[in-house]
């Protein structure tokens, strides 16, 4: 029976060889690309691991739509297993380019976390001063050393004022640099322009306006041992996120209250001034009066001294 299928095998083949050869290099194709992935899959984490680690790349990212104070960063800092918070503004901004408008993701430079890998030039050293992804050279044809503006719109402060983001909006590039959180092509996207964001640039703390942060990034004590998103690593971090989400509410709630706060003195001052201005206003208003009567008393006064001479 066995040898009768051998023949009957070994005959379909010869009967339909060209095809036999086809399936036969698919399947060897298919082997060598799956092999070739599962060797090279562990060398491509190590080397993303190495190159975050090299960078001090964050762990976790604290974002609130409220804003960040500095007394957030240092409580998220003294959370348990924390080693590192770092608080950063990050926004959407404009470039005009000529007639072309691109959109830029701007964001402050943190002091030892995500740090930047210099492709040429210098970090910023002052306010006015800002790097650029190397794609933003080539795609506006500017250059190190010219000068770019960006728009940026105003926020409203805890005080309910507006307020810059930035000191100072012009600023001159001095350098190309890659950022560890930007390692795909996508940039995000945005309620600005046609929707998509073209680059990303980088600013000295030094010129941030605003008092407050909208990302807080942080890595975790250990974390830099462990290979990044095995299984031991994630573990680490998800119970430093519920470390972090313990104490989420008392921020939320001492945000909320610092804000209302803010409001309520707001509120008193201005009713102290309307209540004082109205007081001032019914002064007036009897001084008047005064002056009023004291007018209708003279001519009465008048009117009789008259009478009297006739």
């Amino acid at each position: 029976m066995k040898t009768a299928l051998l023949k009957d095998g070994i005959k379909e083949i010869k009967n339909s060889y060209k095809r036999f050869i086809s399936l036969l290099l698919i399947v060897l194709l298919g082997v060598g690309f799956f092999a070739g992935i599962k060797a090279t899959s562990p060398d491509m984490k190590k080397t993303l691991d190495t190159y975050f680690d090299d960078l001090d790349v964050m762990d976790i990212q604290v974002i609130s739509t409220l804003g960040l104070t500095n007394d957030d960063v240092k409580a998220i800092g003294q959370v348990d297993q924390v080693e590192q918070a770092e608080g950063t503004y990050q926004t959407d901004a404009i470039v005009t380019i000529g007639e072309e408008e691109v959109v830029v993701k701007l964001e402050t430079l943190t002091d030892n976390l995500n740090k930047l890998n210099l492709v040429e030039g210098r970090m910023p050293e002052n306010a006015n001063e800002c790097v650029v992804e190397p794609r933003f050279l080539i795609g506006t044809g500017h250059n190190i050393g010219d000068t770019i503006e960006v728009e940026i719109e105003d926020i409203t402060n805890d005080d309910g004022e507006k307020e810059a983001i930035l000191k100072n909006n012009e600023l001159t590039i001095v350098g190309t640099a890659e950022s560890p959180l930007y390692i795909y092509t996508d940039r995000g996207s945005t309620s600005l322009g046609d929707g998509m964001i073209d680059y990303y640039l980088y600013v000295s703390k030094e010129n941030l306006n605003a008092s407050i942060y909208t990302n807080v990034y942080l890595t975790v004590a250990g974390a830099k041992d462990l290979e990044t998103n095995s299984d031991d690593y994630l573990e680490k971090i998800d119970a430093v996120k519920d470390n972090l989400e313990a104490i989420s509410e008392e921020r939320r709630e001492a945000r909320y209250n610092e804000l209302y706060d803010s409001a309520n003195s707001k509120i008193e001052e201005a009713q102290k001034e309307l209540d004082e201005e109205k007081e001032k206003a019914e002064k007036e208003l009897e001084d008047a009066q005064k002056e009023i009567d004291d007018g209708k008393k003279q001519i009465e006064d008048g009117r009789t001294e008259i009478e009297t001479n006739r």
